[in-house]
């Protein structure tokens, strides 16, 4: 019987491969329910050099923690805002959600739990992902403005909470057409509330 040969990784691309076993297990099992075995025996290393790349427990959860937050963050980055009005800026964000739902369904379900855990440690990590999102959302939404004040922080969270309900209707297998008219009539509110439509 001939033995297969491992595949021999830099670190960095150790670490990736473990990182993504982790980000997998946390979607099936919950935040921080996946041990370093765990990670080990999906990724068929040993436990030793899962703890190589995260020393502890709270190691390997902030590094997928971290890991799920750039992914989340980089919906921004994705989407080419020049020229776009506001609607079809916030549109296009939300496709590009309802593509990484898709193609990353791992790292949606982790976000949506990570947005309901109370654990302080996890929370504060939490909140400060969300402060940032809260931030791009409220300076596109200044950025339709007239000069007068509005509650542009309010309309962002209106506008997360419904990217979230957005994903959970993507993981849950809610047809496109119903989708887009969520997406829609959010944003038509969200607009014509604050007098910028």
């Amino acid at each position: 019987m001939e033995q297969q040969r491992r595949t021999r990784l830099s670190p960095e691309e150790r670490r990736s491969q473990l990182l993504e076993a982790a980000v997998e297990l946390f979607a099936e099992r919950g935040i921080g329910e996946a041990k370093h075995a765990d990670i080990a025996k999906r990724t068929g290393v040993s436990v030793a050099t899962t703890f190589v790349y995260f020393p502890t427990r709270e190691a390997l959860i902030e590094s997928v923690l971290d890991e799920v937050a750039a992914r989340n963050l980089a919906i921004f980055e994705d989407v080419e805002a020049e020229g776009l009005s506001v609607p079809e800026l916030l549109t296009a964000l939300a496709e590009q959600a309802v593509r990484r739902a898709e193609e990353e369904r791992a790292y949606a379900q982790v976000w949506l739990n990570w947005s309901t855990n109370f654990a302080p440690a996890i929370r504060e990590r939490f909140i400060a992902q969300q402060t940032i999102i809260l931030d791009k959302l409220t300076a596109i939404l200044n950025s339709a403005t007239d000069g007068r004040k509005r509650e542009d922080r309010d309309d962002a969270r209106i506008l997360l909470a419904a990217s979230q309900m957005l994903t959970v209707m993507k993981l849950d297998g809610v047809d496109k057409a119903r989708r887009d008219r969520f997406t829609e009539h959010t944003i038509d509110v969200v607009l014509a509330y604050r007098g910028d439509k």
